[in-house]
């Protein structure tokens, strides 16, 4: 029996949100004397980042997904992740990594400041030579912005090697 792409990516999704809820209420600590824009940045998972790093389309609120993929409920009928070959292929990449993300800071990874590819912007970002997720300024912390496949840091920019330490937050 085939099981259709958007069912796949159904089950994906609720396999990542409950990845990803692992990382909430956590702070995520990178720091080096080699950066050179800090000497620390301090990671935090918020529910509403969830969707984003996707790739899907939805008309339900950002917070309304990540509650629905949490519980189980989120039904084919919620989301878009095939109406295009493009959209189809994101999606595919990002699925690749998403549902595994509360286990990626669990090793030493590679860090670099001032990320860029294409129109993607971010503070830093971070790589296990699998993956890469880039994060943006939230004032006091980073905050995800996107996942992609493979180790997309540039070879010609300086790339910091860093153990995260993982820390539970009061925060929420």
């Amino acid at each position: 029996m085939n099981i259709s792409f958007k069912s796949t990516i159904r089950n994906k999704l609720i396999q990542a949100a409950t990845s990803y809820s692992k990382l909430i209420n956590k702070k995520i600590l990178i720091e080096s004397a080699s950066f050179e824009l800090a000497y620390s940045y301090i990671i935090r998972f918020y529910e509403t980042n969830f969707l984003h790093l996707t790739g899907v389309k939805t008309n339900l609120t950002t917070f309304e997904f990540y509650e629905k993929c949490l519980d189980g409920t989120i039904s084919e009928k919620d989301f878009d992740c095939d109406s295009t070959p493009e959209r189809k292929g994101l999606v595919r990449l990002k699925m690749k990594h998403l549902p595994s993300i509360d286990e990626f800071f669990n090793q030493t990874l590679l860090v670099q400041e001032s990320f860029e590819k294409g129109t993607i912007k971010c503070l830093i970002a971070t790589s296990d030579g699998k993956c890469t997720i880039g994060f943006v300024d939230a004032k006091y912390c980073v905050r995800p912005k996107t996942i992609l496949d493979k180790n997309h840091l540039k070879k010609d920019k300086k790339i910091v090697l860093v153990s995260p330490n993982i820390q539970d937050s009061l925060l929420k």
